[in-house]
């Protein structure tokens, strides 16, 4: 009897192995029909895999496709359940766990393992696969060089993407040895996360062995291979090189990459206090990613375009910066990666102080602050319930508010303290993983201060408080000074921030600083009695060096003295805050239009820093963009507002003797040009027959003139774009020529160019999406009411239908730019229905239609109070 028993358990047993393949595994231990992954699915698998070691043997010799073979070693704590194991789109050829050669049980994103298979303690899983190479931006992704033919690989890995290349346990927080072998044509070099540790050379391939990295999660792994030109250099026995394509080798220069790599290298190590991590640091210029550079464990690669932006030594200086904060310490999960992407901004920011470049645009600070003041806003730190979430990466914008909240977190604790915390993080967490709340926890004991409360009411709720300094002054002196905050409608919560207050003294030629003063507040009001019997002021700034996250909000007497002086402040940052103070004072309804402009009129004229006078001209573009909504209730006012903005500009072109300064105020008179004599006399320059001294028309500016003339249907209009296609045929000259065209005020071409953005869908051919991004930014130009309003109910009405048909990309173009808006109570009513009412729109749309619906609500208020 006790023998058949056991033949019945023997004989179930082999059933359980031959039949696993086709076992269900538990509903919650299976990932989502793609290959994103849950929260709570990966906090499942963590609990139960340890110590996992991947040995990868890969072969890419094959044009189509590359083979492998992956011994995936780890500990289980029990094998009560199935076991889940990522790969993405491949085809596997054989398949052993643990002795048992099996089936696999696959679905095309997960191999799927029976619980019976399973040990307490060590496993081993083999397989082998052949996988093609990636036609998207995920994965392994194999690209020709159409210029001399050559062939390269680039990976490159989204949230849960990195099973798109081999087997893998694929989120942040399974750390993993990788063991990696290579085979690939003779002349390819190969680069992965750890160095190279032998070369053997066959025939027409050579054999690459790669030492044993240290622990690093699957996103932070890579592989990279072709016959990429190298360059090399050491910084303390550190070998740091540099790849590139063949084609483009003459375009890069690798002294001045070198240089800034060895700079940032010197500033985080001796800041952090913490070695660079890795054995040796590689960098690549690729020819497209979805961003302009990724860095995985000891390789970033970037965007080869990034070679024409000034920002690279930025750039360079970031993907560094994640060398310790992404890939040595590591988020346990996605929802702080706005948390390690704007803490290595943070830090590459510090390292670039000073320079030139590195100086950051202001008017940033008050678009995340619109953002952060709308009825759905979110608090920074939000839950992510699965990978997909972030699959498009974090918004600059939420990277911007974790980057300013940190310099203010920073400035609180004091800077030396701030280092000593993030040396403590590192050294903890190094090699492993970590959660915002643990970075916390590790400053306030390396600080010894308490935190709880400030990262509840910073990371954890949503909006952005305001600030005005209220003083009363006796004989010249003060006598009472106060910072008095407030909360937006929707939060009661009053935060604690320390900032610089600034005071300054009017004089005959400047407004002098006459006080520099650093105060902590907290609550509804805070005295500052130090500061009495201090000289009186003429202007207060309780931000001054926008070291606190906060609105200001100008008292009375300095709100007077910023209106009329504003250009006798020497500091150029301040100018800049000003200027975005008075012109959020205007979008509050607090400063009226006309008093705005009136400062603009007075105090624009002075200004000679480049950066500042850009940022006054794009909020004098978003003035005009106003006026021409609000016509025609304020029609005459607009035309004589209008008329000033372009007789300015045409005059301060005509008088600055400062190049970049005189092409700014050209730039700008382009776009000012509304009246028929200006129209005319843009015609002329474009014409040759008149000049401008000091003014050269490029080939940008022609194009420029050509679309605005188009744009205000100038009668030659169609035969000066006609005549300028013929002279230049360059591909950005047809994208010009689009944008003309597109911009005409015509009801039956606007009609048959909307109808091809209604009908775009994701699967549609990816040249047409650029098109169609230049058509839906000049379909429906704000003095083009009466054409928007044609197509205006039918946008609305199939909004959701659009949005399901197309990628986050187009519906972001789309909502900035095809959602209708007139500057009326009925725009408000109609975009508040549909958010309220369509209830499958995607996140990207829900946040367009905020948008559109605070920019109607904000063209309301500045209407209404345009004279008070």
């Amino acid at each position: 009897m006790k023998l058949i028993q056991l033949c019945i358990v023997g004989v179930i047993s082999l059933l359980l192995t031959a039949c696993q393949s086709t076992t269900n595994p538990k509903p919650n231990l299976v990932l989502n029909q793609n290959h994103s992954m849950s929260a709570q699915q990966a906090l499942l698998r963590a609990k139960r895999v340890s110590d996992v070691n991947y040995q990868l043997d890969l072969e890419l010799t094959h044009p189509r496709q590359f083979s492998g073979n992956a011994l995936i070693s780890f500990n289980l704590s029990d094998t009560e359940q199935p076991l889940a194991l990522d790969f993405n789109q491949a085809n596997v050829t054989a398949f052993t766990i643990n002795g048992s050669k099996v089936y696999p049980n696959y679905d095309g994103k997960r191999l799927s393992i029976s619980a019976a298979l399973l040990n307490h303690g060590n496993n081993q899983i083999s397989l082998q696969f052949r996988k093609p190479y990636s036609q998207t931006d995920q994965g392994l992704i194999r690209y020709t060089d159409p210029i001399d033919g050559n062939t390269y690989l680039y990976s490159h890995f989204l949230p849960s993407s990195a099973q798109m290349m081999v087997p893998q346990f694929d989120q942040p927080d399974l750390k993993a040895v990788y063991d990696l072998t290579v085979t690939a044509p003779n002349g390819w070099t190969v680069i992965s996360a750890s160095t190279s540790s032998n070369h053997t050379k066959g025939d027409s391939a050579t054999r690459w062995q790669f030492a044993a990295t240290q622990p690093i999660s699957p996103h932070s792994f890579s592989l990279h291979a072709g016959p990429y030109k190298h360059w090399r250099t050491e910084l303390e026995q550190l070998p740091i090189n540099l790849y590139a394509r063949q084609s483009i080798a003459e375009q890069v220069d690798s002294a001045q990459w070198f240089e800034q790599t060895r700079q940032a290298l010197t500033f985080y190590q001796q800041q952090l206090g913490i070695p660079y991590p890795f054995s040796k640091y590689d960098q690549l210029l690729v020819p497209k990613l979805p961003q302009s550079m990724m860095a995985n464990a000891a390789v970033s690669t970037f965007e080869e375009p990034t070679l024409e932006t000034k920002q690279l030594h930025f750039v360079v200086s970031r993907a560094i910066a994640e060398q310790w904060f992404s890939n040595l310490v590591t988020l346990r999960w996605w929802d702080d990666l706005w948390f390690s992407q704007s803490l290595a901004t943070f830090m590459a920011n510090k390292s670039l102080a000073g320079k030139p470049s590195a100086a950051i645009d202001y008017q940033d600070k008050y678009d995340i602050y619109q953002i952060d003041e709308r009825d759905n806003s979110q608090p920074i730190e939000t839950a992510v319930t699965t990978s997909q979430q972030v699959d498009e990466g974090v918004p600059p914008s939420t990277i911007k508010k974790g980057v300013a909240l940190l310099t203010q977190l920073s400035f609180l604790l004091g800077e030396k303290p701030f280092y000593q915390g993030l040396n403590q993080y590192l050294k903890q967490y190094q090699y492993g993983t970590a959660t915002l709340n643990e970075f916390m926890a590790t400053l306030a004991a390396s600080t010894k201060r308490p935190l709880d409360d400030w990262t509840t009411n910073w990371f954890y709720r949503s909006g952005v408080n305001q600030i005005e300094a209220q003083y009363q002054c006796n004989n010249n002196r003060i006598s009472y000074l106060s910072i008095n905050q407030s909360a937006s409608d929707d939060s009661s919560v009053l935060r604690q921030q320390k900032v610089k207050l600034g005071l300054f003294t009017l004089g005959r030629q400047a407004l002098h600083p006459n006080l520099i003063s650093t105060v902590t507040y907290d609550g509804q009001t805070t005295n500052i009695k130090r500061l009495q019997g201090i000289r009186c002021p003429d202007l207060v700034f309780p931000n001054y060096e926008d070291l606190g996250y906060v609105r200001v909000k100008l008292d009375p007497r300095s709100l007077e003295t910023a209106l009329i002086h504003l250009h006798k402040i020497e500091n150029a940052q301040l100018r800049s805050m000003l200027w975005q103070t008075l012109w959020g004072s205007v979008l509050e309804g607090d400063l009226p239009l006309n008093r705005f402009l009136g400062s603009v009129l007075i105090n624009a004229p002075h200004e000679q820093q480049p950066m500042v006078l850009a940022q006054l001209i794009d909020k004098l573009e978003q003035t005009k963009a106003l006026l021409e909504q609000m016509s025609p209730n304020q029609q005459s006012y607009s035309q004589k507002a209008l008329r000033a903005l372009e007789q300015m500009s045409l005059r301060l072109t005509m008088t600055q003797t400062q190049d970049q300064i005189k092409s700014l105020w050209f730039n700008a008179y382009i776009n000012f040009a509304t009246s028929h004599q200006a129209i005319q006399h843009l015609a002329a320059l474009l014409a040759g027959t008149e000049q401008l001294t000091g003014i050269n028309l490029d080939q940008k500016q022609r194009w420029a003139i050509i679309i605005h003339l188009n744009r205000y249907d100038y009668s030659g209009a169609q035969r000066l774009l006609f005549k300028e296609k013929q002279v230049d045929s360059s591909e950005i000259a047809a994208k010009y020529a689009m944008s003309a065209e597109v911009a005409q005020p015509k009801a039956t071409q606007k009609r048959r160019w909307f109808e091809r953005v209604q009908q775009h869908d994701a699967n549609s051919d990816p040249l047409m999406l650029d098109k169609l991004t230049l058509v839906m930014k000049q379909l429906y130009p704000s003095e083009q009411k009466a054409l928007s309003q044609a197509t205006a109910e039918q946008r609305l009405a199939e909004l959701t239908e659009v949005d399901k048909r197309n990628s986050p990309e187009f519906m972001r173009l789309y909502t900035q730019f095809l959602l209708p808006m007139n500057c009326s109570y009925a725009s408000v009513a109609k975009l508040t229905h549909t958010l309220n009412n369509e209830s499958h729109l995607s996140q990207v749309t829900k946040q367009g239609l905020e948008r559109a619906l605070q920019t109607e609500k904000q063209c309301l208020l500045v209407k209404e109070r345009i004279f008070q």
